[in-house]
């Protein structure tokens, strides 16, 4: 029979597994004790051990250490296979998404606003308002699809899901991962954000536009490296 554990969230007994049966709780390994812990716990049930964002999963068992960068994991949980375990995630950075629906409702506004003083039509002045309109859905359809965009590393594979409706899943095994290279532009440099591209057998996956690309870069080449000195 499999041993059990009790969930720190909702005290219920689940096997010893990634997810709580009850409630779906993401449970990681302590690396002082190994006991299973929930991953907001700052603190170990079991031996005390304060715990920071990226210690909550034991490495060498699930892999390298996590590096959590928007707390619990944005992976869908039915495309991870057994074992496996978000170890860093990222988005592209929403302004950049939100800039151009933006910059619609500020010219377009602006230029409406200005035709109204010169000619004085009250009518432009609901053309303001339907201008206005249609550039707030236009940047909620964007901070939509952006929601839906995640860049991920786990301790198996490196992989993109993009797509409202329809989604699209790119990944490559960390074993076929060749390269990965660093596109930083100089308006990046000046906002920082840039492009890191995943170089593997017969794939390359973008993730474009990410915050801290640097760090993203190193942290990836960290994974690979990893993954290579525990396969080998």
């Amino acid at each position: 029979m499999a041993e059990e554990i009790l969930c720190p969230k909702c005290g219920g007994l689940t096997p010893d597994a990634r997810f709580c049966k009850h409630c779906g709780e993401p449970l990681h390994t302590c690396i002082s004790c190994g006991a299973k812990i929930s991953s907001d716990s700052r603190f170990c049930t079991e031996c005390g051990l304060e715990l920071k964002p990226a210690e909550t999963i034991l490495e060498g068992e699930a892999g390298p250490k996590a590096y959590a960068r928007y707390g619990p994991s944005l992976i869908p949980r039915d495309i991870l296979i057994e074992g496996e375990e978000p170890l860093f995630e990222t988005r592209p950075v929403l302004w950049l998404q939100l800039m151009l629906p933006i910059l619609f409702i500020i010219v377009g506004v602006g230029i409406l606003v200005s035709v109204y003083f010169h000619f004085h039509i009250k009518e432009i002045l609901y053309g303001c308002g339907g201008w206005f309109l249609l550039g707030a859905l236009w940047a909620l359809l964007a901070w939509f699809r952006w929601r839906h965009i995640i860049f991920a590393a786990t301790n198996f594979r490196v992989l993109r899901q993009t797509g409202l409706v329809n989604k699209s899943y790119v990944d490559c095994p960390l074993r076929g991962v060749h390269n990965v290279n660093l596109d930083i532009s100089m308006w990046g440099k000046i906002n920082n954000f840039g492009t890191v591209r995943i170089l593997g057998s017969g794939v390359e996956i973008e993730w474009e536009s990410i915050d801290e690309p640097r760090e993203a870069h190193r942290i990836l080449n960290e994974i690979v490296e990893q993954y290579r000195r525990q396969s080998g």
